[in-house]
């Protein structure tokens, strides 16, 4: 059984998570007086692309070097391939890296932009499955989640349905087809955020607090990237760009804390077997050294019995 983390430091991630969240949406209402906040959006979502690339290839190393959970391998696979569609979108948009600060996105909706949102939601809930299967919740805890989430998805569902419905019906709606597969994502999200916070492993592993925290920045992400906000539209694109950079730094801290602790776990049990080693060779030795002492008092007593036997047959010659 895992030891659970001490519940002041539980405290203080959660803390510290919200008071990330409100300080993101303190920024989201001041950014429209940033001047320059726009003028970045391409080279931040380079590096979100190069940052999910490098989580991607760190959560495969820590799935095939332990041969661990399979929630490393989807994460893995998952960030591997939005970063190279986040990438691909940059460099398409712009006609290449030199046009880095100066280029401007000639489309609304990018289709490489809507995929990887998509295939990056799933993913998450898929690796929630994957870590719910090899956990052990009880039977009562996983009904409740499945009745929660049923609930979710359900409403989630029939929103969804409006909006086929209005397509079907041919009523015009700007951006239709990227609000429904917008919501199919934000509804993943959801599930997989909530997923995680009913599962209870962050009371475990800080790396599931991690989760958490890269899930949350991305659910704002999607908000603010569905179009139901058409005033400010370029500023709702900012922040959405800017909520995925930051849930990338998350999840990376919490890949580079677990390799650390990793690490120090790893010093520690080393550590724990050079002592008992050095307790064996003592134990060792002291049994040696009491092997050698038994051995002369058994010579020394097989030499004085040698003695005896001598003058006894002396004193019986003479008889």
């Amino acid at each position: 059984m895992e030891d659970k983390l001490p519940r002041e430091h539980v405290d203080i991630q959660f803390l510290s998570l919200c008071v990330s969240l409100l300080a993101f949406l303190g920024l989201a209402y001041w950014a429209g007086d940033i001047v320059w906040f726009k003028d970045f959006q391409p080279f931040i979502t380079l590096i979100s692309g190069i940052f999910a690339l490098f989580i991607g290839v760190i959560a495969l190393l820590r799935y095939y070097t332990k041969q661990s959970s399979l929630n490393f391998l989807f994460i893995g696979i998952g960030f591997l391939g939005v970063g190279l569609l986040d990438i691909f979108q940059v460099v398409l948009d712009l006609g290449g890296i030199g046009n880095l600060f100066t280029g401007i996105s000639t489309q609304v909706y990018p289709v490489t932009s809507v995929l990887s949102k998509t295939f990056l939601s799933v993913v998450m809930f898929i690796s929630w499955l994957v870590s719910r299967k090899e956990g052990k919740s009880s039977k009562g805890r996983k009904k409740n989640e499945t009745l929660l989430m049923g609930l979710v998805a359900g409403s989630f569902v029939l929103f969804i349905g409006v909006f086929i419905f209005l397509m079907i019906a041919g009523v015009v709606v700007d951006s239709l087809a990227v609000i429904i597969v917008g919501l199919v994502s934000l509804m993943f999200l959801i599930l997989s955020l909530l997923g995680y916070l009913l599962n209870r492993g962050w009371v475990t592993d800080d790396f599931n607090y991690w989760i958490i925290f890269l899930i949350s920045f991305l659910i704002l992400s999607q908000v603010f990237y569905l179009p139901f906000f058409n005033l400010e539209y370029s500023n709702m694109m900012n922040l959405s760009v800017w909520a995925r950079f930051f849930a990338y730094i998350g999840l990376l801290i919490g890949f580079l804390n677990s390799i650390y602790v990793m690490f120090q776990k790893e010093v520690s049990t080393q550590k724990e077997l050079a002592k008992k080693n050095k307790q064996l060779d003592e134990t060792k030795a002291k049994i040696e050294e009491a092997y050698l002492m038994l051995r002369e008092e058994k010579w020394s007593l097989a030499r004085s019995k040698g003695s005896v036997d001598k003058i006894l047959k002396d004193v019986m010659g003479k008889k």
